[in-house]
């Protein structure tokens, strides 16, 4: 029951706020909601210093954190600078990116003692993999905030009930009809009735998306069919995923910073994998 009531007033809080933020604070391209990813992405990348730690892998957490933000920041920046110009921007962000893969691993080609050399497998694998998960995968929430008009506002609650819709019914239907557990290793207590609830809830607000935005958004049913499909996918796989590296380090929460859900990573982690299927997805089916 704690818990259930921690789920409900996180939502009920959560929601509202990124709801304010989407809608009355949209100025250079929705800088608000920017600024929740970069806590949460630095959040994240604090706590998979301490999943490395944990395997015995030196790894500072403000060096994570600082590389899990630096591909949001990094394109957020790039679009400013070049509004409207996608392919020059892409080129920037493409070669700033590659710029800080060299800032942060040119260190391990000159180690100050021969014996560190043992450990610069582990030690370039965990400064490699903020940069990609959490970084790169939420940049492109920097893309959805940067739609023209008034498609950015209208995209990013479209994802935010997407994912939460998932999310949430999937809690809900596994919780009080869930039956049949243990059907993936990473998650025993995941269930097949939960799975069918999230995708109930991602196609729910696939197609809830065009009747609250008529003007931004639009497409046929089975636009929005493979819409919900598609993130419905990525939001049960971002979950597993960030499971499986939960029970690699021995652990059952990534942090406790977010009461009935656990750590950053706990609640972003469906979302990393989203954002990308969702942006590539509006813009291929051309839903925006």
């Amino acid at each position: 029951m704690k818990n259930f009531l921690s789920r409900f007033l996180l939502v009920a809080v959560a929601l509202p706020s990124l709801y304010a933020a989407a809608v009355y604070l949209p100025r250079h391209g929705h800088a608000a909601i920017i600024a929740v990813v970069l806590v949460f992405t630095a959040g994240c990348g604090t706590e998979i210093a301490g999943l490395f730690r944990r395997k015995g892998v030196r790894a500072q957490a403000p060096l994570l954190a600082g590389l899990a933000v630096l591909p949001t920041v990094l394109l957020w920046t790039i679009l400013r600078i070049y509004p409207g110009a996608p392919a020059s921007a892409l080129g920037v962000f493409v070669a700033g990116y590659g710029t800080v893969f060299l800032a942060a691993f040119a260190p391990f080609a000159f180690p100050r003692k021969a014996e560190d050399t043992a450990e610069s497998l582990s030690r370039s694998a965990a400064r490699a993999f903020p940069l990609l998960y959490p970084g790169l995968l939420a940049a492109p929430i920097v893309l959805i905030a940067d739609l023209p008009g008034d498609s950015s506002t209208a995209a990013l609650i479209w994802f935010a009930l997407l994912v939460f819709g998932n999310d949430s019914a999937a809690w809900a239907v596994g919780m009080l009809a869930g039956r049949h557990r243990g059907i993936v290793t990473v998650s025993p207590n995941k269930s097949l009735e939960g799975f069918l609830g999230a995708f109930a809830g991602s196609l729910a607000a696939a197609f809830l998306g065009p009747v609250l935005y008529p003007r931004a958004l639009s497409g046929s049913p089975w636009k929005l069919l493979v819409l919900g499909v598609l993130v419905g996918a990525a939001v049960i796989v971002g979950d597993l995923f960030e499971s499986a590296l939960k029970r690699s380090a021995g652990i059952k929460d990534s942090g406790t910073m977010i009461p009935g859900r656990g750590g950053f990573l706990d609640t972003f982690d469906s979302i990393l994998f989203a954002a990308p299927v969702f942006y590539a997805a509006i813009i291929i089916l051309d839903l925006v």
